[in-house]
């Protein structure tokens, strides 16, 4: 029963990043866009770009994304006119077929130079491939461009309304769910320092691989809160704005709490220091609180804070170094389960 659970099921951290309502909303969405490009003389010749289009700007996360959207279809559609333009003067060659990449390209990156738009990428290959013919049978730029665009724009615009119902249904209970993806990320990185520091030689996987992985998912989260609290067409309020902004600081709060475990890892293997586990008691106490702390609660534990930790009289600086890192691990970590009585 539990190794079908496990087949069937999503990992903890695919469901706190709404991975269900994802695939749910793709579906809808997908469905949607099939539907309505049957509907139309134009887009039903080329209904791989309407879905593509539904699929390429559907978001993830639940953010209404409507400037993404606007950028992919503003890209792909200059880099259809400078493609276009290109094969009506120098016919379909490869040196149309790389400088109409190469300007499309150049055009993406001046909209948005964080990211160039796949869709942008298929609309150049589109313009050389699969040129359109006119009543007479002559290949046709313009019937091309207006097919492309028209296919592709249905699709955006599906995808947007898309990400925009979703989000308005389900923006208020994203921020807790983000808090709990993070929260489960650093109790593994937790319990990895503990075993690290009290272990002996070589510990699988190596420090460095688990904390580049914890601090890539923590600027995840912090990414996309702060795309929600920036979205223009979310009717945050007031006290749901100052939730986000709180939120905010914790994730910030819990990325500190990382860069003290990743230091004190690093002291361990640079200077060799050794350290026993029962001079580790007080860490191994908060692993069990930290475990227990739970965003996802209506009611927070009161109970969760921690004791202040006490640093050992030793000679050792660098084993000092990492007691002092540690008791400020437990003091971020007592402000986060403060600040979880503010989070809604």
């Amino acid at each position: 029963m539990e190794r079908s659970k496990r087949f069937l099921g999503l990992k903890k951290e695919a469901v706190l990043l709404d991975s269900w309502l994802y695939i749910v909303k793709a579906m809808l969405a997908i469905g949607t866009g099939y539907i309505l490009g049957n509907m139309f003389s134009v887009t039903r010749l080329d209904m791989i770009s309407v879905l593509l289009g539904v699929m390429y700007n559907l978001e993830a996360t639940n953010i209404s994304a409507v400037k993404g959207g606007i950028n992919q279809l503003l890209a792909s559609f200059l880099g259809a006119v400078t493609t276009g333009v290109l094969v009506y003067i120098l016919g379909v060659n490869v040196v149309t077929v790389m400088l109409g990449m190469g300007l499309t390209l150049f055009i993406a990156l001046k909209i948005d130079y964080t990211a160039v738009s796949p869709v942008a990428i298929f609309t150049s290959i589109y313009m050389t491939q699969y040129l359109q013919s006119d009543a007479l049978g002559n290949p046709s730029i313009l019937l091309t461009i207006r097919l492309r665009i028209f296919a592709l724009g249905l699709g955006v615009f599906i995808a947007m309304v898309f990400n925009l119902v979703f989000s308005l249904i389900y923006y208020r209970k994203i921020t807790k769910k983000r808090l709990e993806y993070v929260k489960v990320k650093l109790d593994f990185v937790m319990s990895y320092t503990y075993r690290f520091l009290t272990e002996e030689g070589d510990l699988q996987p190596q420090y460095n691989a688990v904390f580049s992985s914890a601090f890539a998912d923590i600027e995840t989260v912090s990414s996309n809160l702060a795309a929600l609290s920036k979205d223009p067409l979310l009717p945050l309020k007031i006290l749901e704005k100052e939730h986000l902004e709180t939120a905010k600081d914790v994730v910030k709060r819990m990325k500190l709490m990382t860069h003290l475990a990743y230091d004190s890892c690093f002291i361990k293997d640079t200077f060799k220091v050794r350290i026993k586990p029962d001079q580790l008691k007080s860490y191994h106490d908060f692993m069990y609180k930290f475990g227990q702390l739970d965003f996802l609660s209506a009611s927070p534990d009161r109970d969760n804070f921690m004791p202040h930790y006490h640093v050992y009289e030793l000679e050792d600086d660098q084993a000092k170094r990492i007691y002092e890192n540690l008791d400020l691990i437990f003091s971020e970590y007592n402000t986060i389960v403060e600040e979880q009585f503010r989070v809604k």
